[in-house]
């Protein structure tokens, strides 16, 4: 449907100017306004392909084309071949992000009514995805300081009753865990071990830095990427190496405490030794102990959630809600922009969608705001 539209030539406010306007309204700025900026102007584009300059001559039609531009997008993403594609989630972002622009115009009466809300306009676009970002889990702040009081708490009496011996090592561990995943924005599997991936053999000490603030995970592309490690963390990981006491820096940061996978490693002879723990024959004889499973690293997790009684959606906080968390305060106070770059996403498309309820949210803000004003 390409059909091209008149009217421009018969006066009528102009798209260009109207969007500048809309995109100065309310309280737009920063990253958010240059990104629904980009947006408005590659519609616009569209628009003028087709002979629409003027606001008065965005009709049903034009949307429809918009939406079947989006579409054929969508489509292109799923061939690997074809550069360019957008998932379906982004589709429904730019295609609200100018429904909410021709909203404004409609209350403006530059419109009678909004096209992109006609259900046939609708229908060209791709279902929308039943997944919301608002409703993942995300730690909030007050999840957040939970557990870490929680874990405080338990590391703080182990290290009073035992001092730095082993017998203390479970619950620093677990401290230490718990603020790496709250405040890194790291992957469960950059940081554990993977039982179906043998690269991923979880974090080391030799890939820690902590003078720096920096560590090296094995990211999602497959390769060790740089990251951040902010000065909350510091303190809890010192803590879990002098506990720890790791023969060298290969082994793991967050060491099993599972006897069958730790004697695993052992020698045969050496199995069901009753004067050492087997980490201690670990460390005496050289070997590297296995790390902590993303499978253990969920399991304890949850007994922490119920250990301190923090009651969240989805019964337990997640790793993955942890880097939604991070990304999450980024994104809120610094930019899309920092947010990627914190949770190295290669594709700012999909930083977007996984916040897009807060794009959604400070739209309704900036609306509201607008016609509170008359």
């Amino acid at each position: 449907m390409n059909s091209t539209h008149s009217g421009s030539s018969t006066g009528g406010n102009d798209l260009d100017r109207t969007i500048h306007e809309f995109l100065q309204s309310g309280s737009k700025s920063g990253n958010y306004q240059s990104n629904l900026e980009g947006i408005l102007e590659n519609w616009r584009l569209r628009l003028e392909q087709n002979g629409v300059t003027t606001i008065e001559t965005v009709d049903k039609r034009a949307m429809a084309d918009y939406a079947q531009y989006l579409t054929r997008r969508v489509n292109a993403n799923r061939n690997p071949d074809i550069e360019g594609g957008i998932s379906p989630a982004t589709a429904w972002t730019y295609f609200d992000n100018v429904s909410a622009f021709l909203h404004y115009c409609k209350e403006w009466e530059y419109l009678t009514e909004n096209p992109a809300q006609k259900a046939i306009v609708k229908s060209e676009l791709p279902d929308r995805p039943t997944s919301d970002s608002s409703k993942q889990q995300f730690w909030s702040a007050a999840d957040r300081n939970a557990l870490l009081q929680h874990v405080d708490k338990r590391a703080s009496a182990a290290i009073d009753e035992h001092g730095l011996d082993e017998k203390a090592l479970t619950p620093v561990r677990d401290r230490a865990l718990a603020y790496v995943l709250a405040y890194t924005g790291v992957r469960g599997a950059e940081v554990l071990r993977s039982t179906k991936d043998d690269r991923r053999v979880g974090l080391r000490w030799e890939d820690l830095n902590i003078e720096d603030g920096t560590m090296i995970v094995f990211g999602k592309s497959q390769q060790r990427e740089p990251t951040q490690l902010p000065r909350q963390v510091h303190s809890p990981l010192r803590q879990l190496k002098r506990v720890l006491n790791p023969a060298s820096e290969t082994w793991p940061v967050f060491v099993t405490n599972h006897a069958p996978s730790l004697y695993r490693v052992l020698p045969d002879e050496y199995e069901n030794s009753e004067n050492h723990t087997p980490l201690a024959m670990c460390r005496s004889l050289g070997v590297t102990p296995p790390a902590l499973s993303t499978d253990g690293g969920r399991s304890v997790l949850k007994r922490l959630c119920k250990a301190g009684e923090i009651d969240v959606a989805g019964g337990y906080l997640k790793p993955h809600g942890a880097r939604r968390g991070v990304g999450e305060k980024l994104y809120r106070s610094r930019g899309a922009a920092a947010a990627q770059r914190v949770l190295r996403h290669a594709d700012p498309k999909t930083t977007s969608e996984m916040y897009s309820h807060i794009e959604a949210s400070e739209m309704a803000d900036d609306v509201s705001e607008v016609f509170d004003s008359e």
